[in-house]
C-alpha cells in the first residue's frame, strides 16, 4: 500500500510561479529520463508515460482536485502499491484536504493526525522507511500492519526550498520500492509541487479579481448618490460582506473632534447606534487608527490592552478590523467590522478589502458634504431669489428665459418652469409687433443699466424694468438679467397727489369764490328777512321776498357743499347720520341730476342708527359712487333712475347702503377689478381710475366693505357696508340748546354797547337793522385800525367783526384785544365767509370763540350772541 499526503503551507505562494512551471518540468522529465536508465526498459516506459501524463495534465488543468487524483492512480500503478494518500491544503487558512485510495478510514484517520503534527512542526523529510526517527509512526505502523500492509514513505512534496505537503505509500511487506522509483517519486513530487502552487495562484488571482469587481462596484454603489443616510447605510452593509464579519458599524468625528458618533450598523438587534459614542480623547483602538492613519486588526479585543473594553463588551465586540476614513485633509471617521467569535483569524485579504472600502468611503462622505454644502447654498440662493416680490429672469444672449422666480410666473399665471424658454419680448414688451425676441441686446453690449417704465396689461401693472448685463469669470457677455418692480402703488401715489394738489388749488379757489359770494348772500338773506318783519307789506310782496328767502338759502347750501368737499383737514371720526350724509351729497349733484333728466328715489331708512365715521370721506365715497352711476346711464341712454337706499342687516350690526342704477351694468369679468388702481373703462380724459380705488380703501379703513353687483343689460348696484359703531355720545343725549326768546333776549341785550366791525358797508346796516328795535348801543367801524380806536375810548360789551378785511384784519383785532383788554377777548365773536382754510379753522379751535358764517339768518345771529353772554357770565 502506498499512501501519500500534501499539506499547502501559509508560505507556500512563489511569485511569478504561475509563468515559470514548464522549465522545471522538463528538467525534472530530463531528470527522470537519466536516471531511468539504469531501469528495465519495461519500467523506464511505464514511468516515462506516468510523468508525462501528469506534466501534461498540469499543463491543460488548473483544477487540483483532477491532477492529485490522476497523479496518484499513476503513483500505484508504476510502483505497484496498493494503497495510497495525498494530503494538501489549498490556502494557509482552509482545512486540510484529503484524497486517498485503497486505505481504511481506520489507518487514514491516523496518518492525518500524524501528517498534520509533522507539517505544524516544519519538518523536512527525507525519503524514509517506517523506522525514520524523524517522524513518529508507531500508531500509523501498527494500524498499517492490522491490514497487512506496510508504511513506505513519507515523502516530503516541495517547491523549491518551501514543503508544500508530504506523500507516502503503503504495499504488501515483501514489495518494496526500489531505488529507481525513489528517483521517479521525487520526480512527481516536484511536479505537483507546481501543480499545487499554480493551483494557489489560481484561487489567489480568482480571489483578487472578486475583491476587485466587488470594491469597484461598490464604489459605484457609493459615489453615485449624494444622500448621506444611504451612503452610510451602504457602507455598512458592503463593509461587513466584504470583511466577512458579523457585524459592520460607522463612526463619524464630530466638527468638534471631540466624540466620534455612531452613524450606521448593520446591528439593530438591542442596538441604536446613534447613541454610541468614542471619545476622541481617550486610548482605543479606533482613536489609534485614527490618528496614526492605519488600519488596526485585533483578534481579541477582550485581551488586548488599550482598548475600551467596557464599551467593546457592551457592543460584543470579541474581534475587530478598525479601518480610518482619512481623506488628504482631515480625518471624517472609522469604520469598524467586527465579530463576536473569539480568536477570529483575519486574512490579510479581509485587512485589505476593509482599508480599500474605508478609503471609497471617505471620498464618497466627502464628495457628499461638499454636494450638502453646495445644494443648501443653492438651495438658499433658490429661496432668496423666489423670495424676491420683484419679477426676475435670467436670459440668454438670444433674450430667451433660463431662469425666472416665482414673482414673475404668478405675475404671467403660471409656474416658473413653463416660463423658460419665453422671449424677453414675450413678457417685457406691451406692443405685440416686435420682431426682436429682446430689445435690450443690443443696448447691453455698452455695459450700461437699462431702465424703462412700461405699463404691461397682461401683468396687470406699470413696472420698472431694469436690465443689466450677465458675465462669466473671464468677463464674457452671457446674457442679461431683467429685474420688473411693480410701480403700480407708486403710480396711484403719485396720481393721488397730483389730485390731491389740484383739490387743493380747488379748494383754495372755492374759499375765495365762497367767500365773495357769502357776503352778498349775506345780505340778501339778512334783508329779505328783515323787509319779511314789516306789518306794511301786503301778501303778495312778503311772498316774493319769502322766495327771495329760499333761493339764498339754496345758494347757502351749494356754497356750504361745496366748501366742506373741498375742505382740506385730517380725518375726523364722529358720530355720523348716513343718511344726512348722503343727503348732502346729493344735494351737491341736484342740478346735474336735474339737468341730465336723472330720477332719484329716496327709500331711506329713518331710524337708521349713527355710527362712527368721518362724514368727510364718505361724502366723497357717495359721490363718486353717484357720478359713476350717473356716467353710466348717461352714456347708455341719455337719462336714468337712480335709488339710493339705506337700511341694516339682519343682525343689526351694520348699515347697508345701496346705489342702483339702470345704465347699462359691468362684465362679470369687471366686478372684480373695478377697484383695482387705474382701471377705467372710460375713454382717455374722461376718468383716471382712481375714484373707486380711493372708495374701496376709505370704506376698508372704516372697517367696512365696498363691492358691486351687475349683469350686462341689467344696470348696477353698488353696495357700501358700514360697521355700526355708537361709542360717542348720541346727539339725542346732548340737551337742546336755548333757542333765543324775543323777551329773554331783550332782557339779555338791555343797556349792552355792540361794536360791530365789517369792510362791507352793507353787512353793517344789516346788523344796525337787526339790533335797532332793541335796547343797547350800536358802533361800527369799517376796519380793524378804526375798531381799536373806538375801544381804546370807551367800553363795550361785545364785538363783532369780520375775520378777512384788508389793512388790519379781525384776528389782527382779536390778537391786540388779547394783549390790551384781555377781559374782552372771549366776548369776540367772528364773521367769516371762509370755513374752508386750514388756518382759519384751526384759529377758530384753538381760541374757543363762536363765530357766525355767512350767510347767515338773523336768528343765528341773536343765537350766537346771546350764547356769548351767558357764557360769559357763567365764568
Amino acid at each position: 500500500m502506498f499512501f501519500i499526503a500534501l499539506i499547502a503551507g501559509k508560505d507556500a505562494l512563489i511569485p511569478g510561479a504561475s509563468m515559470d512551471w514548464i522549465i522545471p518540468i522538463i528538467l525534472l522529465i530530463g531528470f527522470a529520463s537519466a536516471s531511468s536508465l539504469r531501469k528495465s526498459s519495461k519500467n523506464k516506459n511505464r514511468e516515462m508515460e506516468a510523468i508525462k501524463k501528469i506534466a501534461s495534465m498540469v499543463n491543460r488543468s488548473l483544477d487540483l482536485n483532477v491532477i492529485l487524483m490522476s497523479a496518484l492512480e499513476e503513483i500505484m500503478e508504476s510502483t505497484g502499491m496498493e494503497a495510497g494518500m495525498l494530503r494538501l491544503r489549498t490556502t494557509p487558512e482552509a482545512s486540510p484536504k484529503t484524497l486517498c485510495k485503497g486505505l481504511s478510514r481506520e489507518a487514514a484517520a491516523v496518518f492525518e493526525r500524524e501528517s498534520d503534527e509533522s507539517f505544524r512542526q516544519q519538518q523536512v523529510l527525507p525519503f524514509a522507511s517506517a523506522d525514520s526517527p524523524q517522524w513518529n509512526v508507531a500508531a500509523l505502523t501498527e494500524a498499517l500492519h492490522k491490514e497487512g500492509l506496510e508504511l513506505f514513505g513519507p515523502y516530503p512534496i516541495r517547491s523549491g526550498n518551501r514543503i508544500l505537503g508530504n506523500a507516502a505509500f503503503a504495499g504488501k511487506p515483501q514489495k518494496g520500492i526500489a531505488e529507481i522509483h525513489q528517483d521517479f517519486l521525487s520526480s512527481l513530487s516536484e511536479i505537483l509541487g507546481v501543480a499545487i502552487v499554480n493551483g494557489q495562484l489560481r484561487e489567489q488571482s480568482h480571489k483578487f479579481s472578486e475583491d476587485l469587481v466587488a470594491l469597484q462596484e461598490v464604489n459605484k454603489i457609493i459615489s453615485q448618490g449624494f444622500n448621506l443616510e444611504d451612503i452610510i447605510h451602504r457602507i455598512v452593509i458592503e463593509g461587513k460582506r466584504l470583511a466577512k464579519t458579523s457585524q459592520c458599524h460607522l463612526f463619524l468625528l464630530d466638527d468638534k473632534r471631540q466624540y466620534l458618533i455612531g452613524s450606521s450598523s448593520t446591528q439593530t438587534e438591542n442596538l441604536d447606534i446613534r447613541n454610541v459614542k468614542i471619545e476622541f480623547l481617550e486610548a482605543s483602538p479606533a482613536v489609534t487608527a485614527i490618528n496614526e492613519r492605519k488600519v488596526i486588526a485585533i483578534e481579541d479585543i477582550w485581551r488586548n490592552e488599550g482598548t475600551n473594553s467596557p464599551l467593546m463588551e457592551s457592543l460584543h465586540w470579541r474581534a475587530a478590523i478598525f479601518a480610518p476614513l482619512i481623506t488628504k485633509e482631515r480625518a471624517l471617521g472609522i469604520l469598524v467590522c467586527s465579530d463576536d467569535s473569539r480568536e477570529r483569524k483575519f486574512t490579510d485579504e479581509e485587512i485589505l478589502r476593509a482599508e480599500a472600502l474605508a478609503h471609497q468611503a471617505a471620498i464618497a462622505l466627502e464628495n457628499a458634504e461638499l454636494f450638502r454644502v453646495v445644494s443648501r447654498s443653492q438651495k438658499e440662493w433658490e429661496t432668496t431669489f423666489d423670495a424676491m416680490q420683484d419679477c426676475v429672469s435670467v436670459h440668454d444672449p438670444t433674450g430667451k428665459v433660463i431662469r425666472a422666480n416665482v414673482a414673475l410666473a404668478r405675475r404671467l399665471n403660471t409656474i416658473p418652469q413653463k416660463v423658460i424658454g419665453r422671449y424677453c419680448s414675450e413678457i417685457y414688451d406691451s406692443s405685440e409687433s416686435n420682431p426682436d425676441p429682446c430689445r435690450h441686446t443690443r443696448s447691453l453690449k455698452s455695459e450700461a443699466l437699462i431702465v424703462e417704465e412700461l405699463a404691461l396689461p397682461h401683468m396687470e401693472g406699470i413696472f420698472q424694468i431694469s436690465v443689466s448685463p450677465w458675465y462669466d469669470k473671464n468677463n464674457r457677455l452671457l446674457g442679461s438679467i431683467h429685474v420688473a418692480k411693480d410701480i403700480s402703488n407708486e403710480k396711484q401715489l403719485q396720481q393721488q397727489l397730483i389730485q390731491s394738489e389740484k383739490l387743493s388749488a380747488i379748494g383754495e379757489l372755492i374759499s375765495g369764490i365762497a367767500h365773495e359770494l357769502n357776503n352778498p348772500l349775506t345780505g340778501v338773506m339778512g334783508y329779505s328777512q328783515l323787509l319779511q318783519l314789516r306789518k306794511d307789506l301786503d301778501d303778495r310782496a312778503k311772498d316774493n321776498l319769502l322766495k327771495i328767502n329760499n333761493l339764498a338759502l339754496r345758494c347757502q347750501k351749494i356754497v356750504q357743499n361745496l366748501l366742506s368737499f373741498a375742505r382740506k383737514q385730517k380725518p375726523e371720526r364722529t358720530l355720523s347720520d348716513i343718511n344726512d350724509i348722503l343727503e348732502k351729497t346729493v344735494e351737491l349733484r341736484s342740478y346735474e341730476f336735474q339737468v341730465n333728466n336723472i330720477e332719484i328715489s329716496r327709500e331711506l331708512d329713518r331710524k337708521l342708527p349713527k355710527t362712527i365715521a368721518d362724514s368727510h370721506q364718505l361724502q366723497q365715497v357717495f359721490l363718486n359712487v353717484l357720478t359713476n352711476a350717473e356716467q353710466a346711464m348717461l352714456e347708455a341712454h341719455g337719462k336714468g333712475h337712480l335709488i339710493i337706499r339705506t337700511r341694516t342687516n339682519a343682525q343689526n350690526s351694520r348699515i347697508i347702503v345701496e346705489v342702483i342704477d339702470d345704465g347699462p351694468g359691468i362684465a362679470e369679468n369687471y366686478l372684480t377689478r373695478i377697484f383695482d388702481p387705474f382701471f377705467t373703462t372710460k375713454e382717455v380724459g374722461k376718468g383716471t381710475g382712481l375714484g373707486l380705488s380711493l372708495s374701496y380703501g376709505m370704506i376698508k379703513e372704516h372697517g367696512g366693505n365696498i363691492y358691486a353687483r351687475s349683469r350686462l343689460g341689467d344696470g348696477a348696484t353698488f353696495v357700501i357696508e358700514l360697521p355700526i359703531i355708537s361709542h360717542l355720545q348720541d346727539d339725542a343725549g346732548v340737551a337742546p340748546e336755548l333757542m333765543p326768546q324775543a323777551l329773554q333776549f331783550e332782557k339779555l341785550m338791555r343797556g349792552k354797547r355792540i361794536l360791530v366791525v365789517d369792510d362791507e358797508k352793507y353787512i353793517l346796516d344789516f346788523f344796525i337793522e337787526v339790533f335797532h328795535s332793541l335796547p343797547l348801543q350800536v358802533d361800527t367801524a369799517s376796519d380793524g385800525r378804526i375798531a381799536m380806536n373806538k375801544i381804546q375810548s370807551g367800553e363795550y360789551d361785545l364785538i363783532v367783526t369780520d375775520f378777512k378785511m384788508p389793512q388790519m384784519s379781525g384776528r389782527d383785532l382779536f390778537n391786540w384785544i388779547k394783549d390790551n383788554r384781555p377781559q374782552l377777548a372771549s366776548r369776540v365773536i367772528f364773521v367769516t365767509g371762509d370755513t374752508v382754510s386750514a388756518d382759519t379753522r384751526s384759529f377758530f379751535e384753538n381760541n374757543k370763540n363762536r363765530y357766525l358764517a355767512k350767510p347767515f339768518k338773523i336768528e343765528e345771529v341773536k343765537e350766537v350772541i346771546q350764547q356769548a353772554f351767558e357764557t360769559n357770565q357763567q365764568q
